[in-house]
């Protein structure tokens, strides 16, 4: 995982002077057009085209995939628990700017700030934004922040706990298996052309 992460960066900052393509996938079926030459020993013939990344933009991104690329996080992602946080973050830009109804792209970019906001710091990054807004910001509204984020905070924790995660996962199993046993004694109630 962690050379596929640096292989996208290295990949596209690759020039002819400076080919960095050692972490894309060997051989002729490598997504790598500089990775099949090599395979089928075109090399000598074989350019770059003009390099994606400016160096400039490289000193900067560079450090982001090296974390990415961290043991601890790659660790983390190893249980496939990483995509709840991205549908929690999707589910709040949209609570916010429904599919249904248009919004130009101004609308969504500010949603998507608040929802990072909100993702990161709770509803306290809504109310600095309303301040910033010079809204007036009242008692109410500070006690409402405080208490929704106490609660989010208290809902994850009870969600964290082992029992509480093998106590979500016990009923989904027992339904998967009852099921199966379903699906295995009563064989195929419908499909294409089985009336036929």
């Amino acid at each position: 995982m962690k050379n596929a992460i640096m292989a996208t960066l290295d990949h596209y900052c690759s020039t002819d002077e400076l080919p960095r393509h050692d972490h894309c996938p060997e051989g002729a079926d490598s997504w790598c057009e500089w990775r099949k030459a090599e395979a089928a020993n075109k090399l000598a013939d074989f350019q770059h085209s003009p390099r994606v990344i400016d160096e400039e933009v490289e000193k900067h991104i560079r450090p982001v995939y090296e974390e990415l690329s961290n043991d601890d996080l790659l660790t983390r992602c190893l249980g496939g628990h990483t995509q709840n946080a991205n549908e929690s973050f999707n589910s709040t830009v949209w609570r916010m700017t429904p599919k249904y109804l248009h919004s130009g792209i101004k609308i969504v970019e500010i949603a998507t700030y608040i929802a990072g906001g909100m993702f990161n710091e709770g509803y306290s990054a809504v109310l600095q934004t309303m301040q910033i807004l010079d809204l007036k910001i009242g008692q109410q509204c500070m006690n409402f922040s405080r208490q929704a984020d106490q609660e989010r905070i208290a809902r994850e924790n009870r969600r964290n706990l082992l029992a509480s995660k093998e106590a979500r996962t016990a009923p989904r199993l027992e339904n998967l298996d009852e099921n199966q046993f379903y699906e295995e004694s009563e064989e195929q109630m419908y499909g294409p052309g089985i009336a036929d």
